[in-house]
């Protein structure tokens, strides 16, 4: 009697999930860099890849020396897969730009000081325009110039492969509550900095070395030190009147406007950087990216006039 082997043809098409992870897999030689592009576990991709090879009936992808490589078979289906990918990220792009949804990462303490009591302004102008927001305290470690969503960063200005403009200066000097001016040891001089707490978010305290050193102030070592990791927070020590702190007079302007931080000393240091607005060039055309950068822009000349 012949042996006959029976193969079940799947009408289905494999999930494109599965076709994800396949090509990151493929193209990294990594489970681990291919969960870590696609924000999945390692066992996430074993499964998708498991889930693949049950459907085609056959190995996709092999180890040699510490590296996955494609079987065969994979190689066939390699390029057909990065064509299905890259196809349908093209259409999700093109389909997105003409949304009117735009996602924004901004920095905590300037969403608190600076966006957030503002924003009602902006819903006021562009009713239908949906702004879906992701605060952070650092800046994103990879910003993918293909993404569709825009950030507003600190720095220089230079964002490989971004389009940027040029928000808020920063524009830096002491800040208190009114209460440290008055009392029985107001402050007055620079000299009356010394055993006071001053508050920092950086390690290095880059900011107060800075603005001290245009006073010809060289070291740290006769102040009281607090680290916060959140400008956010130090301004509002600050208001407190736990401290001093380092505070930016374009996004303090309200509080400082109000009284409820006050300036101590006239210096004030430009550093060159600032806050930018920062998106993918093909991304430019998107309406709510459009309708969000000129109210971003009229409301930051507004603020220098």
């Amino acid at each position: 009697m012949g042996l006959f082997r029976i193969v079940m043809i799947s009408h289905h098409l494999p999930s494109l999930n599965a076709l994800r992870a396949f090509v990151q897999v493929a193209q990294t030689g990594s489970f681990t860099e291919a969960a870590r592009r696609l924000y999945l576990t390692q066992g996430a991709i074993s499964k998708q890849i498991r889930l693949l090879e049950e459907h085609y009936g056959m190995p996709l992808l092999q180890r040699q020396n510490r590296l996955i490589t494609t079987t065969p078979a994979g190689k066939q289906l390699l390029p057909v897969a990065q064509d299905v990918v890259e196809r349908l990220r093209e259409v999700e792009r093109r389909l997105k730009t003409q949304s009117d949804i735009l996602t924004l990462q901004v920095y905590v303490s300037f969403a608190v000081r600076w966006l957030m009591p503002r924003l009602g302004g902006f819903y006021a102008r562009n009713p239908l325009t949906q702004l879906r927001m992701e605060s952070m305290v650092y800046e994103p470690e990879d910003i993918d110039p293909s993404a569709n969503q825009a950030y507003i960063l600190f720095g220089a200005g230079q964002w490989p492969d971004m389009a940027s403009e040029l928000l808020v200066p920063e524009k830096l000097s002491p800040v208190c509550a009114p209460a440290l001016l008055k009392g029985d040891r107001p402050l007055k001089t620079l000299d009356d900095l010394a055993g006071r707490t001053l508050f920092h978010t950086t390690k290095d305290y880059e900011e107060w070395g800075s603005w001290l050193a245009t006073q010809n102030i060289r070291s740290l070592a006769s102040y009281q030190h607090q680290m916060v990791d959140l400008h956010h927070l130090a301004w509002t020590a600050a208001a407190e009147g736990l401290g001093v702190a380092i505070g930016d007079m374009e996004i303090l302007k309200e509080e400082l406007r109000a009284g409820r931080l006050v300036q101590p000393f006239e210096h004030v240091l430009r550093t060159g950087a600032g806050y930018y607005l920062v998106y993918p060039e093909e991304y430019a055309e998107n309406p709510a990216l459009q309708a969000l950068r000129e109210w971003l822009l009229a409301e930051a000349r507004s603020q220098s006039d």
